[in-house]
């Protein structure tokens, strides 16, 4: 987790500061029944933030005795998903206990005792567990980033997956989870790159090199998203703007950045190479992706995946 744990405060704390964080004009968001933030700090915060925000008011509210599971041990652990968050806190039990679902928590039983690790004190399941429980739960592709970003960020060995893969033999879902720890790359840069691998491999169209290096006279171009070499292919994930890796925070940001990104490019086709380039909207839908790839000169194969 690479954020401070938000500053959550209970209805009875806000109230001994001299403050009622019910009332609309207190500066509070309510996170959820009890539990309030600081409204600027709520208005800041991404999808991500404002679900870990929750889980954690929902384990200071029950405290709950079982781990914390699925997404809510992966918005604790920093591990990305593609799809959205969800609107309850998983929990993971012995078997016969789970399946059942409240306003707030959905417990979920199993015959395989997961391990667990503790953040800021919070029990949840182990990062291996986590991507392999997101892997057989959630699409192939949010399952690939997760487990990308877990490999990258050292939380994580592929021996360790490919343990817990095995050791979750016969479960719902564990031919994808499979799959995913198969594909597992830990040089992928950001969800948005697993995504569209994720979406290569579906389409069985060939798999790239991940994060090429280029020079030329001048030196250092850049690393690319994806290279294949037998087509003198580079291809780049638009994120918003990243080759360089700039962020891009203003119109004049932009500007700039896009000034660089020709610039590259160009130095890049000057050695004979072509360049793609996707978005967001583009990796998400299957068909038009397929479509843009093959414009590149990269063909679908008949046997596509189903994961």
């Amino acid at each position: 987790m690479s954020q401070l744990p938000p500053t959550l405060l209970r209805t009875r704390q806000a109230i001994s500061r001299g403050v009622d964080p019910r009332k609309p004009a207190s500066g509070f968001a309510k996170v959820r029944h009890g539990s309030y933030l600081p409204q600027q700090e709520w208005d800041d915060a991404g999808e991500d933030r404002r679900y870990e925000m929750y889980v954690r008011a929902t384990v200071e509210s029950i405290r709950l005795p079982a781990p914390l599971a699925h997404e809510s041990a992966a918005v604790l652990l920093g591990l990305p998903v593609i799809g959205g968050w969800p609107s309850v806190t998983h929990v993971v039990e012995e078997a016969g206990s789970g399946g059942r679902r409240s306003a707030h928590v959905l417990r979920h039983g199993t015959r395989y005792p997961p391990d667990v690790v503790l953040v800021d004190g919070i029990a949840v399941t182990s990062a291996a567990r986590t991507v392999v429980d997101l892997a057989r739960t959630r699409s192939f592709a949010s399952g690939l980033a997760s487990a990308d970003h877990a490999l990258r960020h050292g939380l994580v060995t592929a021996a360790e997956l490919a343990g817990e893969v095995e050791r979750l033999t016969g479960t719902r879902g564990i031919q994808r989870a499979r799959a995913v720890v198969e594909h597992a790359d830990g040089r992928a840069e950001s969800a948005g790159e697993s995504l569209s691998r994720a979406q290569m491999i579906t389409l069985a169209v060939p798999l790239p090199v991940l994060q090429e290096d280029f020079f030329d006279e001048d030196g250092f171009i850049g690393r690319t998203d994806f290279w294949w070499p037998e087509l003198s292919l580079c291809g780049e994930f638009d994120g918003f703007v990243k080759f360089g890796r700039e962020l891009v925070v203003s119109d004049q940001d932009a500007r700039e950045a896009l000034w660089k990104e020709k610039r590259r490019e160009d130095r890049l086709r000057r050695l004979g190479h072509g360049v793609g380039r996707w978005t967001w909207d583009e990796a998400y839908r299957l068909e038009p992706l397929a479509r843009l790839l093959a414009s590149f000169g990269l063909v679908p194969g008949s046997d596509r995946r189903r994961y």
